[in-house]
């Protein structure tokens, strides 16, 4: 069978899962764009109501919309919309958040490296690019295709075959992190994270507020105190369940430039430090290792 053959109808067998939060008109244009690239979109609204019912009334042919109770996190959302994408015979999801657009061909990619790894694959995701500056994060850049701890949850492919063997996100995570635990879980079960450096996906963290600093512009993410809480709980708690190995020590790095603009640039700093030091208890006391889906 031709290559293009087989992945037209991995393209048909491939659904997308969406997940919106408070969503603006930008989500329009992120669905347009995903839309041609799987056989169809899943929609999880985590914020239910008029405003957000205004923007699905424009929606098209085979995008379908599920709504959830109230913001039952990210974890879940996910999970509802794998849960919907695999009974209607889905065999490939893809993963997004709702300010995250991927770029012509994308999807095709992953797909063809998913092809090449077969049973070996776990987590397969595209490089990121700034949709702030247009320009390809530094540690995102490379050749090719790369083995890797951990990927970010927007834009990566999951296979049925990975979600029977390991499972779907653990839920009480509720925000960040979650990405981080499902990659070790699949890694702890022998399989390969790839990531894909000419699959590329638009993606932005936080606000991503600019500032200046020493002549170059800097980007804030400013997250609120909930969001703080659950990144430090979350950390000590994937710490807790696979140790300090690489992913560690990327994600260390990450967090010390994270804190530095907090502290030094961002408000409410008081009120942030102590969330995060709420979560440093609460990861401490969490029964690591339960998992829920």
């Amino acid at each position: 069978m031709p290559e293009s053959v087989g992945l037209a109808a991995q393209r048909t067998a491939t659904a997308a899962v969406v997940l919106a939060y408070h969503p603006d008109d930008a989500i329009l244009e992120n669905l347009v764009r995903i839309r041609p690239q799987v056989g169809r979109v899943y929609v999880v609204d985590n914020s239910p109501g008029e405003e957000s019912a205004r923007l699905w009334s424009t929606l098209g042919d085979g995008v379908e919309v599920l709504e959830q109770c109230g913001n039952v996190g990210v974890a879940a959302g996910f999970n509802a919309g794998i849960r919907a994408a695999l009974a209607a015979g889905s065999d490939y999801v893809v993963i997004f958040d709702q300010d995250s657009t991927p770029t012509p061909g994308m999807v095709d990619r992953l797909l063809s490296v998913h092809a090449q790894h077969g049973a070996h694959a776990g987590v397969i995701a595209p490089a990121l690019r700034s949709a702030a500056t247009g320009v390809v994060y530094r540690r995102e850049t490379g050749d090719g295709v790369a083995e890797v701890p951990v990927l970010i949850s927007s834009g990566s492919l999951l296979s049925r075959d990975l979600i029977e063997r390991i499972g779907l996100h653990d839920q009480p995570l509720f925000i960040d992190y979650v990405d981080h635990d499902f990659c070790l879980r699949a890694r702890a079960a022998g399989l390969r994270n790839l990531k894909v450096f000419d699959a590329l996906l638009d993606h932005r963290f936080g606000d991503s507020d600019p500032i200046r600093l020493l002549g170059r512009r800097v980007y804030l993410a400013n997250y609120s105190t909930m969001r703080l809480f659950h990144q430090t709980r979350n950390r000590v708690i994937v710490i807790r369940r696979y140790g300090f190995g690489a992913w560690f020590w990327e994600d260390a790095w990450f967090t010390l430039k994270a804190w530095t603009k907090l502290l030094l640039f961002e408000r409410n700093r008081g009120a942030k430090l102590g969330a995060a030091l709420r979560g440093l208890r609460a990861g401490l006391v969490y029964p690591a290792r339960e998992r829920h889906w």
